[in-house]
């Protein structure tokens, strides 16, 4: 391809032939999600052809080859341009290319071997080429909240892997064709889709709307009833994630140069979630795209352990903080030296709090704060933490049971009715309920294994003088339509070495309590091989950073020993 060329013509692709890859499907795949993708397929078949004439604004176009015409179809519109040769024989080879707009089809009926078009953008000229690529197209999905998400985990399934697309996600807060098609453009997406599952009367129906991503216009729009043999399959709409569907493959892995903490957020101001990574000393800026980008580097003291991450815009100013709680060790002491990062347009990422005694974490949209000691290590009350005059303060304590420290906890409203429970880990990974009395209301079973961070140091007592503490894992409260449930991470022995990634694997599970003393645990991501060190939950996928052959954070935390490199893996919920 010539450097600012974007195309150049010799003998043509055969369009009948496109270049991307089709599988095929089981036999016993519902027929009708199948229906639906063949259809969005129609709208992007590979074509090429001419414009053979322009006249009261109508293009007349001629095709080449075998062609399924459908109205509402886009072609790319180019122009021969600059001749280039062979460089030695200068034999002429072709002609480059130049974009000059874009047509749509009017109808799908052919008259004298010519399809009507108009145009939508561009000078468009008789003798100009025409043509839908063969190469993959980018596509941006969206979905009413309300779908039936195995219904349409099934059709995004299909859709991905006709391998036509390359498909694109956002949040959106609304449904708006206009905040889609931004959205879209966003993304760098051609077409965006719009799904949802309507009930009429008594049956379900599967609903597709598509979208020009440049200028919003509806081209397509599909609607059909989902047999009663698929609607019996799918789990009840109030589930979080279907029971029939656990993830055992990532849907992506990266190698880091070090990893063992992560955190997700805005941490520049430009509106795009980046991924922020901690390797215990030093800390990477990430974006996730097609692939994962470092952006930034910030080098950190040969002395510090960082034991947590996490980030919040606490001080609302539109660029998320990055919180870290570490521990120093100098001259054989270990003291409490957490900071707090900031990007600044004109100095780049800068710390604007430093040696604050305190451990860090955030709680949804809060910052909690609770003081370091160096006899008791969790000192008094959880506060939660606020911005003030240039300081982040302990406001508001915490009312939390008795033996439940600032990690391992989380908030959970399971059916949105107001009444709050506090779920918690104690240090051997069993899990605690608690009302809102602090009334213990259920305990689990097993263990969710032993927790990565975990340190020995003196704790000034004769019974015992050098104590084990840990750094509880996270628990993470998810919405779903009817409440809320808990997203747990638990950590066991491999049942075989994996290679490169010892003795330990990971599954993660939902957790739905129904009342009294019943808690549905629902598995979603198994056969995590790798010491999972923090994961994430960040829209629909989730993300775990594996450490190679690391069987804990340090055996002592004077020791400062790390190991580094490591492996980022991301899941997909279940749609």
């Amino acid at each position: 391809m010539i450097p600012g060329v974007h195309a150049f013509a010799g003998t043509a692709a055969d369009p009948g032939d496109p270049a991307y890859p089709v599988k095929k499907f089981s036999p016993d795949t519902s027929d009708v999600v199948y229906k639906i993708r063949d259809s969005v397929l129609a709208y992007f078949s590979p074509l090429s052809g001419r414009v053979e004439d322009i006249g009261d604004g109508i293009v007349r176009v001629r095709l080449e080859g075998e062609m399924h015409i459908k109205k509402g179809m886009r072609f790319s519109v180019y122009r021969e341009s600059k001749p280039f040769y062979h460089p030695v024989t200068n034999e002429l080879l072709g002609y480059t290319e130049d974009p000059v707009g874009k047509i749509g089809v009017n109808a799908a009926e052919v008259s004298d071997g010519l399809y009507d078009c108009t145009i939508i953008k561009g000078d468009i000229r008789a003798g100009d080429k025409v043509r839908i690529t063969s190469s993959r197209i980018k596509l941006a999905f969206f979905q009413d909240r309300k779908s039936d998400w195995a219904l349409s985990e099934a059709f995004y399934g299909a859709l991905r892997d006709s391998g036509r697309f390359e498909i694109l996600e956002a949040y959106t807060a609304d449904y708006e064709p206009d905040t889609l098609s931004r959205l879209a453009e966003d993304l760098g997406a051609e077409a965006f889709l719009m799904f949802s599952t309507p009930v009429e009367g008594e049956r379900k129906f599967l609903n597709l709307k598509l979208y020009w991503a440049e200028d919003a216009t509806l081209f397509g729009e599909l609607n059909e009833a989902a047999g009663h043999n698929i609607a019996g399959t799918f789990a009840p709409d109030e589930e979080f994630i279907s029971s029939t569907l656990t993830e055992t493959e990532p849907r992506g892995s990266y190698d880091l140069a070090g990893g063992r903490l992560i955190a997700s957020g805005d941490v520049d101001g430009d509106g795009i979630k980046e991924l922020v990574i901690s390797d215990g000393n030093d800390i990477r800026i990430y974006r996730l795209k097609d692939e994962l980008l470092e952006l930034w580097f910030i080098k950190g003291s040969p002395a510090a352990n960082h034991i947590s991450l996490d980030v919040l815009d606490a001080n609302n100013n539109g660029i998320a903080e990055i919180f870290v709680t570490s521990l120093e060790t100098i001259s054989d002491e270990i003291r409490m030296s957490s900071f707090v990062i900031e990007y600044d347009p004109s100095e780049g990422y800068r710390k604007i709090r430093d040696n604050m005694p305190y451990f860090l974490r955030v709680n949804g949209k809060t910052l909690l704060m609770q003081k370091f000691n160096r006899n008791e290590i969790f000192s008094g009350a959880v506060y939660e933490g606020e911005w003030d005059d240039g300081h982040y303060q302990p406001e508001k304590p915490l009312n939390l049971p008795a033996g439940v420290n600032i990690y391992g906890f989380t908030f959970v409203d399971w059916k949105n009715e107001g009444q709050t429970h506090l779920m918690t880990f104690d240090d051997s990974g069993y899990l605690y309920l608690y009302d809102e009395g602090e009334n213990l209301k259920w305990k689990s079973d097993k263990s969710y294994g032993p927790f990565p961070f975990s340190f020995e140091m003196n704790s000034g007592s004769m019974d015992d003088p050098e104590a084990k503490w840990f750094v509880r894992g996270r628990l993470i409260s998810v919405e779903t339509k009817s409440g809320q449930e808990v997203v747990v991470l638990n950590r066991k022995p491999a049942v075989r070495l994996m290679p490169g990634l010892g003795s330990w694997e990971a599954e993660v599970y939902c957790l739905r309590w129904n009342g009294g003393d019943t808690m549905s645990e629902k598995l979603i991501v198994s056969n995590v091989f790798g010491a999972i060190t923090d994961y994430l939950v960040e829209g629909k996928k989730i993300f775990l950073i594996a450490g190679s052959n690391l069987s804990a954070f340090f055996e002592k935390i004077l020791s400062g020993e790390f190991s580094r490199g490591s492996i980022l893996y991301y899941y997909n919920l279940p749609r």
